[in-house]
């Protein structure tokens, strides 16, 4: 049997990986009969070699193969680069289907890419997409499809979810399902019977917080005084603690920073794995912010921070007095 697992969503890549290995057989067994290959490195000779093993007190054995096809797949950094035109431009590769045809009946060979973008499909998928028993694909969920997958997964973990509070998660954490399932998890521990409702996530869920320093920092960027007070007090009044909201606010501006280090020309896709941020929506926010904010201002940014870190802890201000002025000594242009 030969399959190809691959898209940009990891998640439910290696949710399919689990559920193949779970069909295998018992795990012990399971474990003994895997082979994981790295296809960066890989030899078709090596891969041949592997396939060609009996399987070991069972009927089958499974070999993974992770970054074969984006070894060969066109502009993506994380491969070797070695090939443009995929795995039929390389001689060593170019009768890989003609052996994965006539491979031993007891060996499951899966092609493993996860994190891999399955709208540019390279030479190398194509031709072995055409052998293949199976190709699952599996890009990010967005709109319908995540609230959908949003309510089935806190469904199939004993909660109940609100409309709002879906729409809340998905807006907050876009498609990344590993930090989703997290956060519902938590959820769903903190209420109980209860239907987890939109307060819920405002006051469970670390993204909440993060959209709120993300919010803040929009309002800070743009001069609007007033509107950062409201938000600062709503944050205190919350119960976020003064030196929470500095370290937060700290960490964006850092990663704001960053990224403006790395916007010129960087593909968004690495700025996101160096920054690491996984969901989405913080990208693009991170990404919005760089290109307004200056340098010296981010500079001077830094220096209202630490000075307000100080004047907190050595008494020269109480906290509400010491962050209202930081927030109105951020808004000056």
């Amino acid at each position: 049997m030969f399959y190809i697992i691959y898209g940009d969503d990891n998640y439910r890549c290696h949710q399919a990986l689990n559920e193949l290995k779970g069909a295998a057989g018992p795990a012990d067994m399971v474990s003994v009969n895997t082979t994981v290959l790295d296809g960066r490195k890989l030899t078709a000779r090596e891969l041949s070699d592997v396939c060609s093993v009996v399987p070991f007190m069972t009927s089958s054995r499974l070999v993974i193969v992770e970054g074969l096809l984006r070894r060969f797949h066109p502009g993506d950094k994380r491969g070797n680069g070695n090939d443009e035109d995929g795995a039929q431009g390389n001689k060593e590769w170019q009768n890989i289907a003609d052996y994965i045809k006539a491979m031993p009946p007891t060996t499951t060979l899966v092609l493993f890419e996860p994190d891999m973008d399955g709208r540019a499909q390279g030479a190398a998928l194509k031709a072995l997409s055409q052998v293949a028993d199976k190709v699952l694909q599996f890009n990010e969920l967005k709109g319908r499809e995540l609230a959908s997958w949003i309510k089935d997964y806190a469904a199939g973990h004993g909660g109940r979810i609100s409309a709002a509070a879906v729409s809340m998660l998905a807006d907050f954490i876009g498609g990344d399902l590993w930090s989703l399932s997290g956060e519902i998890d938590k959820l769903a521990t903190y209420c109980g019977d209860r239907e987890i409702a939109e307060a819920d996530v405002r006051e469970i869920s670390s993204f909440a917080r993060e959209e709120s320093i993300f919010a803040l920092v929009d309002a800070v960027m743009e001069g609007r005084v007033k509107e950062s007070q409201l938000m600062l007090h709503r944050m205190l009044r919350d119960g976020t603690a003064p030196q929470q909201i500095l370290a937060m606010i700290e960490r964006q501006l850092s990663i704001i920073l960053r990224a403006k280090d790395l916007a010129g020309g960087t593909p968004a896709q690495e700025i996101k794995e160096k920054l690491g941020l996984h969901p989405r929506y913080p990208l693009e926010k991170t990404l919005k912010q760089a290109r307004s904010f200056t340098v010296p201002r981010l500079r001077k940014a830094f220096h209202c921070l630490l000075d307000t870190d100080i004047a907190i802890k050595t008494g020269r201000y109480d906290d509400d007095l010491g962050m209202d002025l930081m927030v109105i000594e951020l808004c000056k242009k």
